[in-house]
């Protein structure tokens, strides 16, 4: 890490989550050696956020037993409320305080990894062996995402799934992908009615709004409306002013333009609106 980031070339190209993590730890004194693990007592392991995750981490039990892998679940702060282990035998000895409720993957506490990087980044991170700065961290490969409360768009915590090195894969971001959409449903489902009737008004909203449904071009394909549909509530959801660009499978890109609107009742929401170009890029010459 010291080489890299005092300009010497690496072997391989460093991914931009990594170095950033590497450069804000170096910038706050921590290396390699010199990192303070945390074990917070008083951490609330019967929250929302758990009560939301457990069942969906409970599911994945029988899918990992025996396997050198678990899942994992922190809150906003890294600190972790949730692990499912499939071996119990990644975190015997000096390693098992891994595995404890409390435990802090925060950044500052632990350096670079998939819970407290991915907080950090606000964006999914992988990280794998040497990317690590703490050692006991280093034989592992772990996959962080965030998850997001449907109706404020907060970040509520990251659920992350941690292999061995030797035995990662693809399917990791999947599945920790899944796990997040999963316990984001829940969270949804532990709000109240109203709360939930608020985001059906709003998501109905966004979806006039844009056009979605109802002045769509007639070609355009399932796939694409799907992901305009969830583009437009993922921007309802987060409840501020934004423009995001949708990349069509025909080659247009749509625009997406959120804004806060208020209703005849005072209702404050988002509203979407949706701009599509009437014609595709051509791919060459035409008849």
């Amino acid at each position: 890490m010291e080489r890299i980031l005092s300009g010497h070339p690496a072997g391989e190209a460093v991914r931009a989550p990594i170095l950033n993590s590497w450069r804000r730890c170096q910038a706050a004194g921590l290396t390699p050696g010199t990192f303070q693990p945390r074990l917070i007592d008083d951490v609330d392991c019967d929250n929302t956020l758990v009560r939301a995750a457990r069942p969906v981490l409970d599911r994945l039990q029988t899918t990992i037993a025996d396997t050198p892998s678990d899942v994992f679940l922190c809150d906003a702060s890294g600190v972790q409320l949730l692990r499912i282990v499939g071996d119990p035998s990644m975190y015997r000895g000096s390693n098992a305080i891994l595995a404890v409720p409390g435990f802090s993957f925060a950044e500052s506490d632990v350096g670079t990894n998939a819970a407290g990087s991915t907080l950090m980044e606000r964006r999914t991170c992988q990280v794998s062996g040497n990317e690590h700065l703490w050692e006991p961290l280093r034989r592992g490969t772990a996959v962080g995402i965030r998850v997001c409360h449907p109706l404020s768009g907060r970040v509520e915590g990251v659920v992350g799934i941690v292999a061995w090195h030797e035995r990662a894969n693809a399917q990791m971001i999947a599945v920790a992908r899944r796990s997040a959409d999963a316990v984001e449903q829940r969270l949804l489902e532990l709000s109240t009615e109203r709360e939930r009737a608020l985001l059906r008004r709003l998501r109905g909203a966004a979806r006039a709004a844009s056009g979605v449904q109802a002045s769509m071009p007639r070609d355009l394909g399932y796939l694409d409306r799907l992901a305009l549909e969830d583009a437009a509530v993922r921007l309802v959801a987060q409840g501020q002013a934004a423009v995001v660009e949708i990349a069509l499978s025909d080659g247009r890109t749509a625009t997406l333009v959120a804004q806060p609107v208020t209703d005849s009742a005072d209702l404050t929401g988002i509203a979407v609106q949706a701009w599509l170009p009437d014609r595709r890029p051509t791919t060459g010459p035409q008849d």
